[in-house]
């Protein structure tokens, strides 16, 4: 049997309801048995120090520490390897931007689902050096994405690195810094948005198989091609893809 205070809280009144609705609603939870000490142990949480409170400062602490100033642009260009005919991308970000900036400005331009796990890796002299991913752990070797901006590799005369995304289709995408300027040169923006600038080939479905399956797939080889209607299969294998209409979430 569903217990009332339960079934009361299930049908809470919706976002535009009436101050006259709530006020009902809330006399009701207060007088159901458990309903003031549900309320008074909601109060506590939410005030001062309280841990909802805490949890909404620390939520707010990583927007600001996430918000990007720098007046200088790093333009990066993106290829996806293996892909045939090349799929690539060249986009822009200010320059203060965490790995977590550039990996959704790749997410987008590329239209991947972010369904997979992803991590950055820094090579030198055939061994991976750096690995940079939202999951820092004891278990895992990987600096965090969110606390590390790429500027600070820059610094160390390091311009290029990997990105990977779905380890089991293993999509490689090697990010290149091509130039580092003031904001508005070269094509770059004034504005604290991403900015994509040139790009080649559309960017395959999500979990085709990796680059063997995409090949397939461009030669309508592949199980996915039943999902796409024959005009789109062709502006696959040869149209080039309205960077217009590539918007960043």
């Amino acid at each position: 049997m569903t217990d009332p205070l339960d079934d009361l809280l299930a049908k809470m009144p919706e976002p535009d309801a009436s101050e006259s609705e709530i006020e009902a609603f809330m006399e009701k939870v207060m007088s159901t048995p458990g309903g003031a000490e549900l309320i008074h142990s909601f109060a506590e949480k939410i005030t001062a120090g309280g841990s909802l409170d805490t949890m909404l400062k620390e939520e707010e602490a990583g927007s600001e520490r996430l918000a990007l100033q720098s007046p200088a642009r790093f333009i990066f260009r993106i290829e996806l390897l293996d892909t045939k005919p090349l799929v690539w991308r060249r986009l822009s970000l200010p320059a203060d931007c965490a790995y977590v900036h550039l990996h959704h400005v790749i997410q987008d331009s590329f239209g991947w689902e972010d369904a997979h796990l992803h991590r950055f890796e820094i090579w030198e002299d055939g061994h991976r050096e750096l690995t940079f991913s939202p999951d820092e752990s004891e278990d895992t070797p990987d600096y965090c994405e969110v606390e590390n901006r790429i500027i600070e590799l820059f610094r160390e005369n390091v311009g290029e690195f990997l990105y990977l995304y779905d380890f089991g289709d293993n999509w490689r995408h090697r990010v290149v810094i091509e130039d580092f300027v003031q904001a508005g040169v070269n094509g770059t923006s004034k504005d604290l948005k991403p900015h994509l600038h040139d790009g080649e080939g559309h960017g395959p479905p999500e979990s085709c198989g990796g680059a063997d399956g995409f090949a397939d797939f461009l030669k309508g080889d592949h199980p996915f091609c039943e999902n796409y209607e024959a005009e789109i299969l062709e502006q696959f294998r040869n149209a080039k893809p309205d960077i217009s209409k590539i918007a960043f979430r």
